[in-house]
């Protein structure tokens, strides 16, 4: 049972990869890749933490929860700003600022 959920965990972690690398102009699309990500990854920890009979995985696993929820709405404040701004979320419009 638990090499199914293992086997959950690396395919989602795969279609995560995947989807950051095919999604290059969609910086929408790209946000959502890396949630997926740090949701397989919270699974890993939770899961070896379900093995070895400690809490310190089911832990780390609400940190990077509460930290992937944070950083989905500082990125989209900042797209939505950027929106406002350019008109579009394209990534390919990010190159045109000075700073």
């Amino acid at each position: 049972m638990l090499f199914d959920f293992n086997l959950l965990v690396l395919i989602m972690f795969c279609i995560s990869i995947i989807g950051i690398i095919i999604n290059r102009s969609n910086i929408i699309l790209i946000l959502i890749s890396i949630e997926i990500l740090l949701l397989s990854v919270s699974m890993n920890f939770m899961l070896s933490s379900l093995i070895n009979f400690s809490l310190e995985g089911q832990i780390i696993a609400i940190y990077i929860i509460t930290i992937a929820t944070i950083e989905s709405a500082i990125g989209l404040s900042i797209i939505v700003a950027f929106y406002k701004i350019k008109g579009s979320i394209s990534l390919k419009l990010l190159n045109l600022l000075k700073g």
